[in-house]
């Protein structure tokens, strides 16, 4: 499948420097729009990204989880953890996911948008000693 990089969401400025960024090898610089200051309601739902490119451009992104993802992890949570859609591991795992984008594909998602469709084992555990 070919990517259409012209037809990728903008911002007008690049993120202030008063937030933790993740930083791919290949030149990507990945924020939370929830540190940013800026509006953002982050779930499993979607979660909000400003990705920035070393050579120049920033690139507005949402992060999805299909409705089997969703299911999947609520399944394996402890029964006696919150079973919250607003549960801080989205916004982890939608950042791991984003930024191993990036770097396998050396450009944004298309559209902005990129949907998860599984999670690793390890995910899944991870998912189930979230508090």
């Amino acid at each position: 499948m070919a990517i259409n990089k012209d037809r990728l969401p903008t911002v007008s400025s690049a993120p202030p420097n008063s937030h933790i960024e993740v930083v791919t090898e290949n030149g990507f610089s990945v924020a939370r729009v929830c540190e940013l200051g800026l509006s953002s309601s982050d779930s499993a739902n979607e979660c909000h990204f400003i990705v920035a490119r070393s050579s120049g451009g920033v690139r507005s992104v949402r992060v999805e989880f299909t409705e089997k993802v969703v299911a999947l992890v609520l399944e394996h949570r402890h029964p006696s953890a919150p079973s919250s859609l607003s549960s801080s591991f989205w916004l982890h795992s939608a950042e791991h996911h984003l930024t191993a984008y990036l770097w396998e594909n050396d450009c944004c998602p298309p559209d902005g948008l990129l949907q998860v469709d599984s999670l690793s084992t390890e995910e899944l555990q991870m998912a189930a000693r979230w508090d």
